[in-house]
């Protein structure tokens, strides 16, 4: 009845979770770079990886980050069309235990369709957002000092205690 947890220990099951979670960091990559590098100074995006790794601007890193995007959702086709089957084959689940697979799958691929809709629809990554939450404000309408995020929120809790 259930999926057996050797199942999803295979080489196969673990490439399709490595494809869907890549895919996942690519496109958040994609959409978080400005943020990221010119407002944050975090050094750990892949788009920046790839320019300091080729030596190319920005754009053209971008391309290439699409690309490794492009391989990983046609990597998890391929796995889904030709490597599932003979895990199922291999495992003989019976009909209850492949639709429960099946289900899995198909929340990963949800999970992969949602974040490029999810990074589209949400404003923090836009630069007026960006300008707002790079000059944060206590109460005297300066820009906060850095390293004071943990003030800020220890106000907020106090101010909404019952």
């Amino acid at each position: 009845d259930s999926v057996p947890e050797d199942v999803f220990n295979t080489r196969t099951l673990r490439a399709l979770e490595n494809s869907a979670a890549d895919y996942a960091c690519f496109v958040n990559d994609l959409y978080s770079y400005q943020k990221e590098i010119q407002f944050e100074g975090e050094l750990n995006n892949c788009v920046l990886v790839v320019q300091k790794f080729l030596g190319v601007d920005k754009d053209a890193a971008v391309q290439v980050v699409n690309q490794m995007m492009t391989a990983r959702m046609k990597q998890f086709e391929h796995l889904v069309a030709k490597e599932l089957p003979a895990v199922i084959r291999t495992f003989e689940l019976d009909e209850k235990a492949q639709g429960k697979l099946h289900k899995y799958v198909e929340q990963l691929q949800q999970w992969m369709a949602g974040i490029p809709r999810w990074h589209a629809g949400v404003t923090r990554y836009t630069e007026v957002e960006l300008i707002h939450d790079a000059a944060p404000k206590l109460h005297t309408g300066k820009p906060a000092p850095l390293g004071t995020s943990a003030m800020r929120l220890a106000e907020l809790l106090r101010a909404t205690r019952p």
